[in-house]
């Protein structure tokens, strides 16, 4: 096995394209993966030296924010600490794994890994995240929403590299929760997990976005709950009302961690949860979770 490690986004790409080798940032997958047999590259090309893909940090086209843009290569940890980010994404990142596993795993890695009940993928999509990815061709820009296409699976063409994230303004404005439930306090993957944002106009919910991870094939947003949501008070929403909105939108399954029978109620339970936190949140505690 090779082990390059380029010291630019371009020449990973072009080290990609030529070797059909796998990128490696944090390894915390990726190694694990190794040493199970799952996958034996012929060519570990090392991207988490590169400056361009570390960082979070607002684009101001004509001096104006537009975005809050994440590389790839940022350690969960360090999305999990900056007040720059909406308050979900934070959360979420919190929950990754152990503490030595957020020091070291990167965002890029946690989207790429693809798995259903990754806990920052859900607030990505609640968040309207779009993902820049890179190839010798050029840059393509792809919504969160359809970059998962399957458990482990993605839109990623194999001499692609995750180059960012992007979150645009509009969403880093809205209040914003997440909550998952797993089996440990101390290292737990999620049964379920589930991320909300909104805005609150005159008291009434506007804007609203839920995604949930764990309860299907990938994480999905649920469409029918938002629209059933928009216009409503939170006072005149009860846990019941959003039964059938929730339940329509995921397919749960029995596994190892959870029955599906368990995911389908105790995921009404943390949707209800995390929107309940969104309406409460006053505008000082939004400015202080979204950073833009």
């Amino acid at each position: 096995m090779r082990y390059l490690k380029p010291t630019s986004v371009g020449e990973a790409a072009d080290v990609l394209e030529s070797s059909r080798g796998m990128i490696l940032a944090g390894g915390t997958d990726l190694c694990v993966y190794m040493a199970e047999g799952v996958c034996s590259p012929e060519v570990l090309i090392d991207v988490s030296g590169i400056d361009s893909m570390r960082g979070i940090q607002a684009v101001k086209p004509n001096g104006e924010v537009k975005m809050i843009q994440i590389g790839a290569c940022t350690t969960i940890a360090e999305v999990a600490a900056s007040e720059a980010l909406p308050t979900c994404l934070r959360q979420g990142a919190r929950a990754v794994g152990s503490p030595q596993i957020r020091n070291l795993g990167t965002v890029g890695g946690n989207i790429c890994n693809a798995s259903p009940c990754g806990d920052t993928l859900t607030p990505l999509l609640a968040l309207d995240a779009r993902f820049v990815l890179r190839c010798v061709r050029g840059t393509r820009i792809v919504e969160s929403e359809g970059f998962f296409t399957g458990p482990k699976q993605t839109v990623l063409d194999p001499n692609e590299i995750l180059e960012s994230i992007e979150l645009p303004l509009a969403s880093c404005a809205r209040a914003s929760a997440f909550r998952m439930i797993g089996n440990r306090n101390g290292q737990a993957i999620s049964q379920a997990n589930a991320a909300a944002s909104l805005m609150m106009v005159d008291g009434r919910m506007s804007d609203v976005h839920v995604a949930v991870g764990s309860v299907a094939p990938v994480p999905l947003r649920l469409g029918k709950l938002e629209r059933f949501l928009t216009g409503k008070r939170i006072q005149e929403v009860k846990l019941a009302d959003i039964r059938e909105p929730v339940l329509e939108g995921i397919r749960p399954i029995d596994d190892v961690r959870s029955s599906a029978t368990y995911r389908q109620e105790v995921t009404i339970a943390l949707v209800f949860d995390a929107l309940t936190a969104c309406a409460g949140q006053s505008p000082g505690e939004r400015e202080g979770a979204g950073g833009c």
